[in-house]
């Protein structure tokens, strides 16, 4: 029995999947592209409970955590040039 050692087509889209769901430029992006139009209309009349109040509420939490992610990669490799 031979173990094939090659990633299978399917686990190469799996994989760069993963990539770009992991990516927090990604995260940045998207959550910009989806908080600034709702921003827009939530600011155009504010008294109407509208749909793009939950898409800020999910958005936002996601704009946070990518901004994290990129900050704390860039204070672990300035502690690697310290040294």
């Amino acid at each position: 029995m031979k173990i094939a050692l090659t990633t299978q087509p399917e686990m190469r889209l799996l994989l760069t999947i993963k990539k770009i769901i992991n990516n927090p430029w990604i995260g940045i992006v998207v959550s910009l592209a989806v908080i600034i139009p709702s921003l827009y209309k939530i600011l155009d009349d504010v008294t109407i409970f509208r749909f793009e109040y939950i898409l800020l509420a999910i958005s936002f939490p996601i704009y946070i955590r990518s901004l994290k992610k990129i900050f704390n990669e860039i204070l672990d490799n300035t502690d690697d040039f310290n040294d």
